[in-house]
């Protein structure tokens, strides 16, 4: 990924994306799930994640936008085992 396609946000408020990426605004899972407990508080929270993925897994749909660094370095580990 190209460092120069993601924009960082100092301040965040409630529902706005954290960084944009690839044009894509985004926001981290713990923070969205953490705001929509304040917002439905009488909602389980097991339900609020359980919603928030579904609708990640709709709206992904396929490739995704972004991976934890690790798993570079886990594609990484295995490609220099099949150049072996």
């Amino acid at each position: 990924m190209d460092e120069r396609l993601v924009e960082t946000r100092p301040s965040v408020r409630p529902g706005e994306a954290i960084a944009v990426v690839d044009g894509v605004p985004v926001a981290s899972f713990r923070d969205v799930v953490a705001r929509l407990r304040v917002e439905y508080p009488g909602v389980d929270p097991a339900h609020i994640e359980g919603v928030v993925l579904r609708e990640w897994d709709a709206f992904s749909a396929g490739r995704p936008l972004v991976v934890p660094a690790a798993v570079e370095e886990g594609a990484r580990e295995i490609l220099d085992q099949s150049h072996v």
